[in-house]
């Protein structure tokens, strides 16, 4: 796929487009989920008392949580992205495609979180949330593609290099959304409440369940980062060593002109000291 062909110089201006535009999908997407919560019609659904409300937003409970697990998956997947381009250094047309691709399944879910709204409440039917579960599957496969693409070492897109546990844990935290939800879909044929309530054990696995993970690919980055001092250090020393060089060698060429420079006007100026002492004793 071609490339842009814009000066070096531009990068970082044209990532700081590409993510602002990322930031702002998700914004969007978190305003159009809230819109579809929406606040009962007294004439339509005949509530005129706390009894009656009470009793609406019981029975949209379901409801109410589907929005709250989509809400906190948004801002987790906006974090997530702000993480993987943490470490990007530079784009590729490939990278601006996928990202496209990614933000495309995101913003599916105010949709899919709409349908689930409207058809949820009735725990006889599976597809609404069928639908749901597969969009949040799409968005968590494609993060997970977005991961390996930027983290791959051989296509030069990391600020600087990351150990392979580092890499392991991205894919993992990637994958733990659509494994629950895979999960949550299949026990929604026995128990359709529990199943509703199973994802909101994503954050505790993320949190709590990664933290072993967490550490060794710590443990690993700071070996890596060791590793690549003492190479780091060399190249600097001979970049000085040889700016010092260069500087020296100006220093002594400099030194040399300006002798040269001393000699030839005190050469001129013997000669024409000499010319002069010559014709005076000629006019004598």
């Amino acid at each position: 796929m071609h490339q842009a062909r814009h000066d070096i110089s531009r990068v970082q201006f044209q990532m700081e487009r590409f993510i602002f535009f990322s930031d702002g999908v998700f914004a969007i997407c978190i305003t159009l989920l809230v819109i579809e919560i929406k606040v009962p019609n007294p004439e339509a659904t005949h509530i005129f008392s706390d009894a009656a409300l009470w009793r609406y937003l019981n029975k949209n409970s379901l409801t109410f949580l589907g929005f709250l697990i989509s809400f906190g998956l948004i801002g987790h997947y906006w974090t997530v992205h702000h993480r993987i381009f943490g470490y990007a250094k530079n784009y590729t047309s490939s990278l601006l495609w996928l990202n496209l691709g990614f933000l495309f399944s995101v913003v599916l879910l105010p949709f899919h979180s709409g349908l689930l709204a409207e058809y949820g409440s009735d725990t006889h039917m599976f597809l609404p949330y069928g639908v749901y579960v597969a969009n949040m599957c799409l968005v968590g496969f494609m993060n997970c593609w977005l991961w390996i693409y930027v983290s791959n070492p051989r296509r030069n897109l990391l600020t600087h290099k990351i150990s392979a546990e580092r890499i392991r844990l991205g894919l993992y935290r990637s994958l733990i959304v659509p494994v629950v939800f895979i999960i949550s879909f299949l026990i929604s044929f026995i128990s359709p409440i529990v199943s509703r309530l199973l994802p909101i054990s994503i954050p505790i696995v993320l949190h709590w369940g990664m933290k072993g993970i967490e550490r060794l690919a710590d443990v690993k980055d700071k070996e890596e980062r060791l590793k690549h001092e003492p190479h780091e250090n060399h190249e600097h020393h001979e970049h000085r060593e040889h700016n010092e060089h260069h500087e020296h060698h100006e220093h002594n060429e400099h030194h040399e002109h300006n002798q040269h420079h001393e000699h030839n006007e005190h050469h001129e100026h013997s000669q024409h000291h000499e010319h002069n002492d010559h014709h005076e004793q000629h006019r004598d």
